[in-house]
């Protein structure tokens, strides 16, 4: 059976650009120790996410906030990704990102390949060219000497 590769997004799909950079990065023959996918899904996150406070603070901490998300992740079909690297597509909010991956990291057992499309600049978070990052490979590199 083909091996599927789950892209999970928030707000917005990936554009033509970067699936094609996720599928040239991540699927086929070539990238087998990578993913071993022949195919990528994406899978959109139903989500109503909460509204900040008066001070615009969320109340508790990220890991209580990702466990609150986690259901919205279920109903996308995070647990037939369970023992696998998935990729999430960064939206806008870079606290929202934050609680994601760790929802995802928590679900599946692995960091997420990142398609990070929105960067600081100057004083504002702007849309650029995507790229991807491999948590994975950042969080394994991190438990070394």
């Amino acid at each position: 059976m083909a091996r599927i590769l789950s892209c999970y997004y928030l707000d917005d799909p990936l554009s033509d650009d970067e699936r094609r950079l996720v599928e040239q990065s991540l699927l086929g023959p070539w990238a087998k120790f990578r993913t071993g996918a022949v195919l990528l899904i994406e899978r959109r996150v139903p989500a109503v996410l909460p509204l900040p406070d008066a001070t615009g603070q969320f109340g508790g901490t990220p890991e209580q906030r990702a466990t609150r998300i986690r259901s919205h992740l279920r109903h996308a079909g995070i647990m037939d990704d369970a023992g696998q690297q998935v990729v999430w597509v960064m939206p806008q909010d870079r606290e929202w990102d934050a609680v994601f991956q760790f929802a995802i990291r928590e679900s599946t057992g692995f960091g997420p390949y990142v398609v990070q499309r929105w960067f600081e600049r100057d004083i504002a978070r702007q849309r650029g060219s995507a790229r991807i990052v491999d948590t994975q490979m950042l969080l394994d590199g991190l438990g070394r000497d």
